[in-house]
């Protein structure tokens, strides 16, 4: 408090005094308010628009094999496990309306007793014509073959990336996979993402490096993803872009790209097909091939096996249908695609069945060659 100049009484500047006071008190309630308005602001600011670079398998490889398979990690081969591939065909069929652009080649139940073996999602191709397949419960599945016929597989439980095994429902439900060069990436559902792992650096104790984490409502969608309806399939783009085919119906069948910071977009619709919706897809040769599924109560699930021609503006999304097999023909929930050429040219397509690790269901792996080009 200053003393009062001349001819100022003392009530008058105690009088300033306090009013001075009360001002310095409403400007440090000012000054906080603007700050936690500030801090508010901060924390409800929404996402970094998704920018017009968009994510390439060259681009991010490396960073990817980096944090999979660190120095500190060893390679471990995956474990060995026995498998009985009972021989199964289709019934009923009618080449030209249930097989138009494909011919069925061979089918086998695959059961084993490892209980982590069972709810086969995703499919990919080695090099050397072996398969690769993902589980319902966090775990990858090697299918050896001996002339196109399964024999014999290994198994491993997939890693987090602190490389404790992915535990919980909500976290381990793989479905879509792409490997290329020994780096096989997995999209899972529920709590949907994409990690990746380095097979070929590490196999079996590869660690889950985290590719992207996909919102419940990817950009590009007017709806929610489904719980159980995320990220069902992954495929190369010929551009090296990463396509993923999400199984939430949107107004069409989506398919979306990463940008450059890991975002989902979804960017392309295939028209609805009256009820089948997206389990599985691989790019082959300039081609998207997809698999869907159509389940009802009381009759069963429908399967259809479609192509779409990939230009320079994306997926021509005019389907050409290759197969649509009805429960009379045999079969099951088919959630995996893969294609490959064989050593004579031919183009071998396999499908994997998910049995949900239920009494009632089978892991079917069909084989079936493309017959129209």
């Amino acid at each position: 408090m200053s003393w009062p100049h001349a001819g100022q009484s003392l009530v008058s500047a105690r009088d300033e005094y306090v009013l001075k006071m009360r001002l310095m008190k409403t400007k440090s309630r000012l000054t906080l308010f603007a700050a936690t308005a500030t801090l508010l602001t901060a924390c409800t600011t929404p996402a970094p628009e998704p920018t017009d670079t968009l994510w390439t398998f060259e681009a991010n490889a490396d960073a990817l094999r980096a944090a999979s398979c660190p120095d500190t990690v060893s390679f471990t081969r995956p474990e060995a496990i026995s498998l009985n591939a009972s021989p199964v065909t289709l019934s009923e069929i009618d080449p030209e309306t249930d097989l138009p652009g494909v011919s069925f080649v061979g089918g086998w139940d695959l059961t084993s007793p490892e209980p982590r073996f069972g709810g086969l999602s995703g499919l990919e191709a080695f090099a050397s014509g072996n398969l690769l397949s993902v589980t319902d419960q966090g775990a990858m599945v090697w299918i050896n073959l001996e002339d196109g016929v399964p024999t014999t597989a290994n198994i491993v439980s997939m890693l987090t990336a602190d490389g404790t095994p992915i535990t919980g429902k909500r976290n381990e439900d793989a479905e879509g996979l792409y490997l290329q060069d020994g780096l096989a990436l997995v999209s899972l559902e529920r709590n949907h993402r994409i990690l990746a792992y380095d097979l070929e650096g590490c196999g079996a104790a590869a660690l889950g490096a985290e590719l992207a984490t996909i919102p419940n409502r990817p950009a590009g969608m007017a709806r929610d993803l489904e719980n159980n309806g995320g990220p069902e399939g992954l495929a190369l783009l010929p551009s090296g872009e990463l396509l993923f085919a999400i199984e939430t119906e949107d107004d069409g069948l989506p398919l979306g790209r990463l940008d450059a910071a890991g975002t989902a977009n979804i960017d392309q619709r295939v028209p609805s097909r009256g009820g089948p919706v997206f389990t599985g897809i691989d790019v082959f040769d300039g081609t998207l091939y997809a698999v869907l599924r159509h389940y009802q109560p009381d009759f069963g699930t429908t399967i259809e096996l479609i192509a779409m021609p990939i230009g320079e503006d994306g997926v021509e999304t005019e389907p050409r249908l290759l197969a649509r097999l009805l429960p009379k023909h045999g079969t099951d929930n088919f959630e995996g695609i893969v294609v490959d050429r064989l050593d004579n040219g031919t183009l071998r397509l396999w499908l994997i069945a998910d049995n949900n690790f239920a009494r009632n269901q089978r892991n079917l792996l069909y084989a079936f060659d493309v017959t129209s080009s």
